[in-house]
């Protein structure tokens, strides 16, 4: 285009394209707003696997399942020595399975961090029907194995029934090839007559409780106080109720095809659950460096628009901007994030949104008083910056709609500045008017 007095310092075409590198240096600090966010969610993260460790980590339960193990026997080892030992020989899948969780979540706290634990009381009922095709009778190397991923989060076991007798044995850790667990010594058991167990055990643990449903019929039913929960693996609840008191979980899983006549080795008992596993999961909502996250996502489409909003002043206004200008509104949006991010790790994100959005919208709005040469356009600058930032809020809170909600108003803003500028001859403005000094 031809240019005024030959000056391309003062064109339109040169103002665009130190906005637009302008814009691509204000990212650089956005870069740095988001690996602190990565630097505190790691923080986070350390501070709730410590709390895991000493409180109890994730835990999954399963249907138990009756051991049968040979008699002690002389085996050869690797290294050409001898062991006695026992080796087992059937594991028995019980008929049906019956567990009411009674499951009481609660935060815990290191530092400014939190993360959710819970204590369960589990009453485990069950039934093993007469086996006609597996002759076993009075075997004194019979038990009955609950798996537990984690034995040392067993608080108390109050009561152990087998056949409406009490068993006076503590349990002990055991192993079932890749399930741990704990087994219960049962007297004189036998396959000609039904196995019936009744088990009340109390465990602690965080983040998630597993379950393993390995009896031919399973029934779980969780009662929680927990008001925020997440239902995960291939099988979900049947019957689900969540309220702000706390929700009410319950599963039916019937595995129908069953193999070597509901007898398996544990290698093939691993093989025969896999897919069949469900967990309840204590999410704490909003965690807070995923909520600044999704805010920062949208820093590159906020710096635009604002650019091009005071551009476009320049424009109607008849105005001249200088590019240290620009670079400080810039700097000063970038402020916001690292302020909303260190707020909302003391207060709800909310009020801290508030807080940093308010403190941000009246610096600049100050500040464009005098740039923008009166003060009825700082109060309007004001006020378009708080329609910008609750339109963000509203982005980041509606997640599944955020998509939607965005190219629609893009489109919009799009709309609008094509309507403003439809008059304007690009190649006779220039921004060679009176400066703002």
């Amino acid at each position: 285009m031809a240019l005024q007095n030959g000056n391309f310092a003062d064109s339109i075409t040169a103002k665009l394209v130190v906005i637009i590198i302008l814009i691509l240096l204000i990212q650089i600090p956005m870069l740095f707003v988001r690996g602190l966010i990565n630097e505190r969610q790691q923080m986070e993260y350390d501070a709730q696997k410590e709390i895991h460790q000493r409180w109890g980590a994730k835990q999954y339960i399963g249907s138990p399942v009756v051991n049968i193990y040979s008699p002690k026997q002389n085996i050869i080892t690797r290294d050409g020595t001898s062991q006695s030992t026992s080796v087992l020989q059937h594991s028995i899948i019980g008929t049906k399975t019956d567990m009411n969780v009674e499951m009481d979540v609660s935060k815990r706290y290191l530092g400014i961090y939190e993360t959710a634990v819970y204590n369960a009381k589990i009453h485990i009922q069950g039934l093993l029907e007469y086996q006609p095709d597996l002759a076993i009778a009075n075997s004194d190397k019979a038990f009955l194995f609950i798996p537990l991923k984690h034995v040392s989060s067993l608080k108390s076991i109050e009561n152990i029934s087998i056949n409406k007798q009490k068993v006076n044995y503590f349990p002990y850790e055991a192993r079932l090839h890749s399930l741990a667990g704990i087994e219960i010594p049962i007297e004189n058991f036998t396959t000609q007559k039904p196995l019936q167990f009744v088990i009340d055990l109390a465990i602690s643990g965080s983040d998630e409780l597993e379950f393993l449903p390995l009896s031919a019929q399973n029934n779980v039913m969780i009662q929680s106080n927990w008001n925020s929960p997440s239902f995960t693996g291939n099988v979900l609840p049947d019957e689900r109720s969540i309220s702000d008191n706390g929700f009410i979980a319950k599963w039916q899983v019937n595995n129908l095809i069953r193999s070597l006549s509901e007898n398996s080795t544990g290698n093939n008992l691993n093989h025969y659950n896999n897919g069949k596993s469900f967990a309840v999961k204590t999410i704490i909502p909003a965690n807070v460096y995923q909520v600044n996250e999704r805010t920062v996502k949208y820093s590159f489409l906020i710096v635009v628009l604002v650019f091009a909003g005071f551009f476009l002043a320049e424009l109607f206004f008849k105005l001249r901007l200088h590019p240290f200008q620009y670079l400080l509104i810039g700097i000063s949006l970038s402020a916001f994030y690292t302020l909303l991010l260190s707020l909302s790790e003391y207060i709800r994100f909310n009020f801290a949104y508030l807080i940093a959005s308010g403190a941000v919208i009246l610096s600049i709005a100050g500040y464009c008083s005098v740039v923008l040469q009166q003060r009825i356009r700082g109060i309007n600058t004001g006020i378009l910056f708080a329609v910008l930032f609750s339109f963000i809020y509203v982005m980041v809170k509606a997640q599944e709609a955020s998509l939607l909600m965005g190219s629609i108003s893009i489109w919009f803003i799009l709309a609008l500045i094509m309507y403003m500028t439809r008059k304007i001859d690009w190649y006779s403005v220039y921004t060679s008017s009176p400066r703002n000094d």
